[in-house]
């Protein structure tokens, strides 16, 4: 692979997507500057002397967090070595950056390479997954540095796989198993998914390589070895979940059932990205252009090898396979499989499903036979490839810099971001802590002057004590303690399966107490030494040595393999032949010296062709403005409605967008709210929305205290059996976990009404049709009606009529219900405009079928009724004619009353 240009273009090429890791610190993203600060929290152990910290005793303002006890340490590892190397940290995350993007590629490339794919397609298949929208969108939008890691380590574990059952050997096979124990260490969620897609590529395999049964065994011992090389994390990972709060990742924000995709997003282009927008738009697509480029690959048929045909059908099916989990239809897989929910987003296949579509645009270039025609192929796909995704190769706003970050920084971040821990909503905290959140602790200021701090609480010793501290480490300090009496201590640690207490070396029992669960020992009067120390548990340290000793004998073997095959003369496994002519290298060189030479110098500098900048108080895609007021804080700039014409029906869902803007800078985390109404008496709440942060971007974060908006929107579901009727749609702002404490308006209210009125209609029943409408002055027709047959003497009558307006209407006429008897005479009447004027038929939508319910004094007496219906304006009481000129029409239906 080492020999052949097309990886070398495939890196120039990849060269464009590592643009912004050029640029002065990390762009504002969900999740970047949070990964960044774990690798800060890695290597502050390391230097303590510990390798693998299942505690991390600095986070949660230093009461610590089980942050890699639970969540795959490799990326902080990686960082924390290139730390080791003497760099600072911002160089050594983004060095790994870099090298990620080069590796993912790189992985796909030798996939490809692998099926038979020539060096231009295996290049256009690599830059395929370098440009996957998901991807770029994990390196500067989103942040998720662990998952991009996972997604680049995914090629290779399949390739690893896919050479040793093609070829065998001791060393495959243990190349396997370390690229799938590498895959378990780094992202927990695409782990497991990974793992779905591979056990899927075996199957593919399994089809067209036809490989004997026991390299089929063989590949399974390869997976159970990446489980026993991982064993150590990924056991008391998956058993200790009861013992933290793991399901508040299944509860709001976080349940999987909101975040199902449409295919209409999920192949959608990359859209251009607003400068003045301070939560630039979720970029969840498979893209349109990769799409495309997929699909028209099939082109290539005729050109293809039988094992390129399999792998194009597996890859489509694949691909199909996993747009069906991302959409509402596998809603009851992600409920039934175990485990699965806590994948919380289901888009989060659109990292693994870049692989597939890697694969079918690659082997479209087998389609093009004439080498000159192959490297303009292969030209026009790149350029494809990386204009369709360069919007998100320009992230905007205020960079955080960490070239010289502390652990009071880290956690300054925490409190300022409005996370747990380095973590959204402290699921990581111990089952022990029932605090609604952590304010801060003590140990903050020791962090501020950049000591180690005492974890042992000097307040909790009765009078007359002393300590003295005999040794600071993170996770293991001693004091000499004389008490008067016995005492309970309390430290200032959450207690956590691992900690000890020890008096005079031998250990004591411990406890949690308090809202926060704090660690708390009783030691007896005297004087004494107290060790306080994260010393772990057997089974931990068992399973360390076990995967330990897996990689040690293994990585022994594999060099004495690797010792032997060189000495007798074994040579590396090797690709097909390079296939690319002199003048294809020379063309397609200049091609990405000319595509890199135009963005570094023209348009990284010059152009805002992918990240305009609009007015930040007329937001492009605002209906209707409002400039409302919050606590003189936030501004509620306006709003758009999904449902142009107002109207709705029970079990829809409602899009109701949110336009924002602070006033000034905010210390305070505000949620939003978004109640529906009943619009009259007795108003009712019947359906609401709340998120955590308006737009999911905390209030106290950069984008709020700039010139820029936020654009929050809510998703509202209406109930399948809402009542049908107006409703108002009312919005406000409260502190964070506060319900309470509710920001006013300017105008002194608790909240703001929209204007638009909506209208949940009543669907029209089959049976309730008329024969022929019932046309009133060509602005309405009766369409339908549906009427009680029997009724009892004095019973109230209800019933419906649905009506279509014909033409739009200046007022809201009043419609008017006569009930008459056998004689003709009026018994009983309704008059007044529909749904008492909130929702007149000024409003209604032209073709539109609105159902108004009508309700009638009862008959006293026994007997036939009928109904006459008409309209009418006030107070001229000109009424709507008939087309024979009648003032109303009389039902011929009939309604008994006995």
């Amino acid at each position: 692979m080492r020999h052949e240009w097309g990886f070398w273009l495939l890196l120039a090429g990849s060269a464009l997507a590592g643009g912004p890791l050029l640029w002065p610190g990390f762009p504002p993203s969900h999740d970047g500057v949070l990964h960044v600060y774990r690798v800060l929290e890695m290597d502050r152990m390391w230097r303590a002397g510990v390798l693998y910290p299942r505690w991390a005793p600095d986070l949660v303002f230093g009461l610590g967090y089980p942050l890699f006890h639970f969540l795959g340490p490799l990326f902080p590892w990686l960082g924390t070595i290139a730390m080791q190397l003497g760099l600072d940290l911002e160089t050594s995350v983004k060095i790994v950056l870099a090298a990620l993007i080069a590796l993912g590629g790189a992985g796909v490339y030798r996939l490809a390479r692998r099926w038979g794919i020539h060096e231009l397609g295996a290049m256009v298949a690599g830059l395929t997954y370098v440009y996957a929208p998901f991807r770029i969108r994990e390196l500067y939008w989103q942040g998720d540095f662990p998952q991009y890691l996972a997604l680049s380590l995914l090629p290779w574990t399949m390739e690893a796989f896919h050479g040793y059952l093609q070829e065998g050997g001791w060393v495959r096979r243990w190349g396997a198993g370390v690229a799938y124990g590498l895959l378990l260490l780094s992202h927990n969620i695409t782990a497991m998914l990974g793992t779905a897609a591979l056990l899927g590529y075996g199957v593919l395999l399994g089809i067209t390589e036809r490989p004997p049964r026991q390299r089929v065994m063989g590949a399974l011992w390869a997976l159970t070895l990446g489980f026993g090389l991982s064993a150590f994390f990924v056991i008391p990972a998956l058993r200790d979940r009861s013992i933290v709060h793991l399901d508040r990742l299944l509860q709001g924000h976080f349940d999987f059932r909101k975040h199902f995709l449409g295919l209409d997003r999920l192949l959608s282009f990359v859209p251009l990205q607003d400068q003045s927008l301070g939560n630039p738009q979720e970029v969840l697509t498979l893209g349109t252009h990769q799409v495309l480029l997929a699909a028209a690959a099939f082109l290539s048929w005729g050109g293809w090898t039988g094992r390129q045909r399999a792998l194009a059908v597996g890859a489509g099916l694949g691909t199909l396979g996993m747009i069906f989990m991302m959409t509402a239809p596998s809603r009851f897989l992600w409920e039934h499989l175990p485990l699965l929910s806590y994948a919380e987003f289901p888009w989060r296949w659109l990292g693994v499903a870049g692989l597939p579509i890697a694969a079918m645009v690659g082997l479209g270039l087998q389609g093009f036979q004439r080498p000159g025609w192959r490297a303009v192929g292969a030209a026009l796909a790149s350029l494809a490839l990386t204009l369709g995704t360069a919007p998100l190769l320009y992230p905007f706003g205020k960079f955080t810099m960490l070239r010289q970050a502390t652990l009071a920084d880290l956690q300054a971040f925490d409190r300022a971001a409005g996370l747990t821990g380095l973590t959204s909503v402290g699921e990581l905290l111990p089952r022990t802590v029932t605090a609604p959140s952590i304010p801060g602790s003590p140990l903050e200021e020791a962090y501020r002057q950049g000591e180690e701090p005492l974890r042992l609480d000097l307040a909790s010793l009765p009078s007359g004590s002393e300590a003295l501290p005999l040794s600071r480490h993170p996770l293991d300090q001693r004091f000499e303690v004389r008490l008067p009496q016995e005492a309970v201590v309390r430290f200032w640690v959450f207690a956590f399966p691992g900690w000890q207490v020890q008096v005079d070396g031998r250990p004591v029992r411990t406890w949690a107490a308090g809202e926060l669960g704090l660690l708390h020992a009783e030691v007896p009067p005297g004087t004494h030494e107290v060790r306080l120390c994260f010393c772990g548990q057997w089974d931990w340290r068992l399973l360390e040595l076990f995967s330990l000793g897996l990689w040690l004998a293994g990585g022994a073997r594999w060099l004495a393999e690797r010792a032997r095959g060189w000495r007798r003369g074994m040579r590396l496994p090797s690709v097909p032949a390079p296939v690319l002519t002199w003048g294809e290298r020379v063309g397609l060189g200049a091609f990405w010296a000319l595509i890199l030479g135009f963005k570094f110098f023209y348009m990284d500098p010059h152009t805002t062709w992918f990240r305009p900048r609009s007015d930040p108080d007329s937001p492009p895609g605002m209906a209707v403005q409002v400039d409302v007021d919050f606590g003189d804080r936030i501004r509620l700039l306006g709003y758009t409605v999904s449902t142009p014409n107002g109207v709705v029906r029970p079990g829809e869902t409602l899009t109701l967008s949110l336009w924002w803007r602070a006033l000034q800078a905010m210390q305070v985390q505000y949620s939003v709210y978004v109640h529906g109404l009943e619009a009259l008496p007795p108003n009712r709440l019947r359906f609401q929305s709340d998120h955590m942060h308006p737009g999911e971007m905390p209030t106290t974060a950069p984008p709020w205290r700039e010139e820029r908006y936020i654009r929050d929107v809510h998703r509202l579901r209406l109930p399948e059996d809402l009542p049908p009727g107006p409703y108002q749609i009312k919005v406000g702002l409260y502190e964070r976990g506060k319900p309470q404490a509710v920001l006013l308006t300017d105008r002194g209210e608790n909240g703001y009404f929209l204007p638009s009125i909506l209208l949940v209609n009543r669907p029209m029943p089959r049976e309730a049709r008329l024969p022929q409408p019932i046309p009133f002055g060509g602005s309405l027709e009766l369409v339908g009606i549906e009427l009680p047959a029997v009724v009892a003497p004095g019973a109230s009558w209800s019933l419906w009529l649905y009506w279509r307006a014909l033409s739009p209407m200046p007022t809201s006429y009043v419609l008017f219900v006569h009930c008459l008897d056998a004689q003709g005479q009026v018994c009983g009447q309704s008059d007044g405009p529909p749904y008492g004027g909130i929702w007149g038929t000024d409003r209604w939508p032209v073709g539109e079928i609105i159902a108004v319910p009508v309700t009638l004094g009862g008959a006293q007496e026994p007997g036939r009724y009928r109904l006459r219906i008409g309209w009418y304006t006030w107070p001229s009481m000109e009424h709507l004619r008939l087309p024979g000129g009648e003032p109303s029409v009389t039902l011929p239906q009939e309604i008994l009353v006995r």
